[in-house]
């Protein structure tokens, strides 16, 4: 990463001032994960720290001061859990880490040096936690190594065990409960591992004897699929399957064209309770897109992720019906779409794990063939204020966030997101990865108010579109 001076602010045509506080680009396109985690939790019962409701526990893109998250929303979900994995998060696992071998086999093969790939152990092992986020799996990177460990030690024992020819030995799917307990104690087998789980683990690290050491009965098992017919991670328990709407990538000059070869690809996500969406809302993703094709950048599209209910907020509308609202808002943008994901799950999610989902379905769907799409958190200030807020963020989360994607902050005149950035270490030390931007004109649209006036039935005509202010009055969503 380019360690040189920040280039020089620079300011639009369209009024727009924007100054970037070094923002760097990221090396190659190999996932070069190398920020180890500052926390790490106790081997057994791990501290996970769960505390993110939207947005990390932080406040939504452009968010007012009453919609800030109180007490009960910041600290709900911190508890520790218990090292104990369920049979779809070993199935995300076990793909994961086929796509990280798959890369070092191919690297091997080109005769590059895995070095090349991954700088350290510990970088390879936060790749495979990035690409579990991406189906909804957060696990701390020594969680992940520990259940690796175990699992490839026991497919060892089981393929050496139905791989040694003695006479009437049967395979390990067939031994009596007896055998199999003696053979448990003796830590010769283990006592128990789905044959599914050991067929997807031989398609890629090989059984000795083709990737089929089970009974002719098992080999009719249901469910099974093996993992190259899988194109990415299953969802983890409890997680909803939503597609990531794809279609304004590729219209109205979006996708890359001859002038924009040399550009770095990037799309931006902004999460937030959009209680309405407003202009203010929709400026956000014009100021950013603004900003960063200024710096260099392509911008492919922009994401809303509406928050899940689960977060109780007095006045806050259904999450169906800010979805709707939101996907009329952004009807006529050419580039801004509207992604349900995060407000049609049943749990709260952590920005980093709506960021490393986008990421791996926009990357997945090829978008930019000849590198890797950065994705981009988009946030007003007061997103940097509740990271600075002691008990709000997870530092191990701040730093992935800033170091795996980055931050387009737009600045507020009642904040100031440098001297935010100045006085937060973390923060600070990752300045690169943020961009401030500032708007000369000041949009500082509240969502209370737009709802007090709803529910008095006084206009809010020019501070919302016209489509989402029929929507709210044909079904009464504020009254």
């Amino acid at each position: 990463m380019d360690e040189g001076a920040p280039p020089t602010p620079v300011v639009l045509e369209s009024s727009l001032s924007s100054s970037i506080m070094d923002l760097g680009q990221t090396e190659g396109y190999h996932h070069n994960f190398g920020t180890p985690y500052g926390r790490e939790g106790r081997e057994g019962n791990l501290d996970e720290g769960n505390i993110r409701v939207g947005n990390g526990g932080g406040v939504g893109v452009g968010e007012d001061e009453e919609d800030k998250l109180d007490k009960e929303c910041e600290g709900m979900g911190r508890k520790r859990r218990a090292e104990i994995w369920q049979d779809a998060e070993m199935d995300a696992l076990v793909r994961a880490f086929r796509e990280v071998h798959m890369k070092l086999t191919s690297a091997a093969g080109n005769g590059k040096k895995v070095k090349q790939i991954f700088k350290s152990a510990n970088d390879k092992w936060q790749e495979v936690r990035m690409l579990l986020l991406a189906s909804g799996v957060d696990r701390q990177p020594k969680e992940i190594e520990r259940k690796w460990s175990n699992l490839s030690t026991a497919f060892k024992q089981i393929a050496d065990w139905n791989n040694n020819k003695k006479m009437g030995r049967p395979s390990y799917w067939d031994l009596d409960e007896t055998l199999k307990k003696e053979k448990t104690k003796a830590k010769e087998l283990p006592a128990t591992f789905r044959v599914q789980l050991f067929e997807a683990m031989a398609e890629f690290m090989g059984d000795r004897q083709g990737p089929r050491s089970r009974s002719p009965a098992q080999a009719a098992s249901p469910g099974f699929l093996p993992v190259f017919c899988l194109p990415r991670p299953s969802p983890a328990p409890g997680v909803v399957e939503v597609p990531l709407p794809l279609e304004k990538l590729g219209i109205h000059g979006n996708r890359l064209d001859a002038a924009n070869q040399k550009r770095r690809r990037v799309v931006i996500l902004a999460p937030g309770r959009f209680n309405p969406p407003t202009y203010m809302h929709l400026r956000m993703f014009e100021l950013g897109r603004d900003a960063l094709v200024a710096e260099g950048y392509h911008v492919l599209g922009g994401y809303m992720s509406p928050f899940n209910d689960l977060c109780h907020k007095k006045g806050l509308a259904p999450a169906e019906q800010r979805i709707r609202m939101c996907e009329l808002a952004v009807a006529d943008s050419p580039f801004i779409m509207v992604d349900p994901w995060e407000a049609k799950q049943n749990s709260y999610q952590r920005t980093l794990t709506v960021l490393a989902r986008i990421d791996m379905l926009v990357n997945f769907n090829n978008f930019a063939p000849d590198e890797k799409v950065k994705v981009m958190l988009l946030c007003g200030t007061d997103v940097l204020e509740s990271i600075a807020t002691p008990g709000v963020w997870l530092s191990d989360q701040v730093r992935t966030l800033l170091h795996e994607y980055g931050i387009v902050c737009i600045n507020r005149d009642d904040k100031d997101a440098r001297r935010l950035v100045f006085e937060h270490e973390i923060l600070y030390n990752n300045r690169r990865q943020i961009l401030v931007v500032d708007g000369v004109i000041e949009n500082n649209i509240s969502t209370a108010a737009i709802r007090r006036n709803l529910s008095r039935g006084l206009s809010v005509k020019y501070l919302i579109p016209d489509s989402v202010i029929d929507h709210i009055n044909m079904n009464h969503v504020y009254s």
